[in-house]
């Protein structure tokens, strides 16, 4: 009677569906506020210490930009004086010609004027461009680190995607030992094994919480290196897909790709701004061997109601009445121009030997122009390779984790009915749990390949590059 019961309960035991790691895990709970990849991205972009730091020094850098075209310009100046000096028994500096100041002086002055310097060689257009080039250079760098950026925060990122699958996994894993422990023990009644099984059973289901255990710490330990690299505190909730991405496999071709990144690589416009800025610099050796033309002009009102009480007073001490007196006000302007040419006879090679570092300068910045074209060029084929590879192989690993599993589920079944042995149930889940983990990180790795690929190509925003849904 027993025995028939124990069959029966292991029959039923044998029809209820079975736990294997083919299925998903279950999704996570939405933490409100939580930040998804693109958040993070954001997030770091806003308070990443090295890309702040590159941000302030564009920010200067416009500033000197700005400065520079300012020179250019002729500066608008107003001018709101007013004089007032008195004396007593003094001379002055005209008493040799016989004339006593007043010793009561006053005098209005308003009046908008400018002083340009129209043309010095050239200097404040090429200083300008100089400033132009600086700027570039400068904008160009801070796009290049927010990239890389990108691509960092996207590789910790999938790395919490990682590592919580693989909490997902070994959280079946465990369930299957589980199984493979309660099988053990009917087979013991059953007299189909031996009691040796039942604890073997336990002891790989004692691994497996083991196992899982330390799966939920690399994940939390994950998360926090995310939370670092954003610069973000460590309690941060982040949203993490279950299932990783896997976008299309780019067609273009790979010359098409390279000549796409040559245009529009900051690490290339960078480079090419030094260049120019060096032969500025050059340029900018001989400016002083050209002609300065400076100008200047002013128009405005002056008025000094000290004369002008003098001038009435002697008007009307000559007989002239009161109401005919009339005191003009009348403005006035004025325009100048001043050029200067002056040249050093000797100069002591000086001049030379600023050609000469300003030549070197030059060499160097197409020397480095040239290397920032190969390495481009390098980046986008071995970018283009990476995500080849990485497509192929998360196709094996694709087929790979599906025979995994099957054969997990017939070991199982297998063993309960006692066709195989437990040690030969516990390598087919072994190799199924590998082949699992072994696809979740084929996908980690072909998604940060297509990102590292928009990267290289150069054409995106650090936000749209990691958008891995918009290839």
């Amino acid at each position: 009677m027993r025995s028939r019961l124990c069959a029966a309960f292991a029959a039923a035991l044998f029809l209820a569906p079975q736990p294997t790691l083919a299925a998903a895990p279950p999704a996570a709970a939405a933490v409100p506020g939580a930040l998804d990849l693109r958040g993070c991205v954001a997030y770091a972009l806003a308070h990443n210490t090295d890309i702040l730091s590159r941000k302030a020094t564009v920010a200067q850098d416009q500033s000197l930009l700005t400065q520079a075209r300012a020179n250019e310009l002729p500066p608008i100046t107003g001018l709101l004086q007013n004089q007032l000096q008195k004396s007593s028994n003094t001379s002055g500096q005209y008493a040799q010609f016989g004339l006593t100041p007043a010793t009561v002086f006053s005098e209005n002055t308003a009046s908008i004027g400018t002083t340009w310097t129209l043309y010095n060689g050239s200097s404040y257009q090429i200083q300008a461009q100089q400033a132009k080039r600086v700027f570039q250079a400068a904008s160009d760098d801070l796009q290049h680190a927010e990239d890389q950026l990108a691509q960092n925060v996207t590789n910790a990122y999938y790395s919490v995607a990682q590592n919580h699958a693989a909490v997902g996994l070994q959280q079946f894993d465990r369930n299957y030992q589980r199984q493979l422990v309660d099988n053990a023990r009917i087979n013991e009644k059953v007299g189909r094994s031996a009691g040796v099984d039942v604890l073997r059973a336990e002891s790989d289901e004692l691994r497996a919480e083991a196992a899982l255990a330390t799966a939920i710490s690399n994940e939390a330990t994950a998360r926090e290196t995310l939370a670092a690299t954003i610069g973000a505190p460590p309690e941060t909730p982040f949203a993490v897909p279950d299932a990783i991405p896997e976008p299309p496999v780019p067609n273009t071709p790979i010359q098409a790709l390279i000549d796409v990144a040559s245009a529009h690589r900051s690490d290339i416009a960078s480079a090419q701004a030094l260049v120019a800025n060096a032969q500025l610099g050059n340029s900018l050796i001989d400016t002083n061997l050209l002609p300065v033309l400076q100008v200047n002009a002013s128009f405005g009102n002056q008025t000094s109601p000290t004369s002008n009480a003098q001038t009435a007073a002697a008007l009307q001490a000559q007989g002239v009445p009161a109401a005919d007196i009339v005191i003009s006000h009348a403005g006035f302007w004025q325009i100048g121009a001043t050029e200067t040419l002056q040249i050093g006879l000797i100069d002591y090679g000086a001049r030379a030997a600023e050609h000469r570092a300003a030549r070197a300068q030059i060499e160097s910045a197409v020397a480095n122009l040239a290397s920032a074209k190969h390495a481009v060029e390098t980046d986008v084929r071995q970018a283009v390779r990476g995500v080849q590879t990485a497509a192929a192989n998360l196709a094996s690993y694709k087929a790979a984790a599906q025979f995994g599993a099957e054969s997990a589920r017939i070991s199982q079944l297998q063993y309960h009915n006692g066709l195989i042995s437990l040690t030969d149930a516990t390598q087919a889940e072994q190799n199924n749990l590998s082949a699992q983990n072994d696809l979740v990180a084929a996908r980690v790795t072909y998604v940060e390949a297509i990102v590292r690929l928009r990267v290289a190509v150069g054409t995106l925003d650090p936000l749209a590059v990691v958008d891995v849904r918009n290839v």
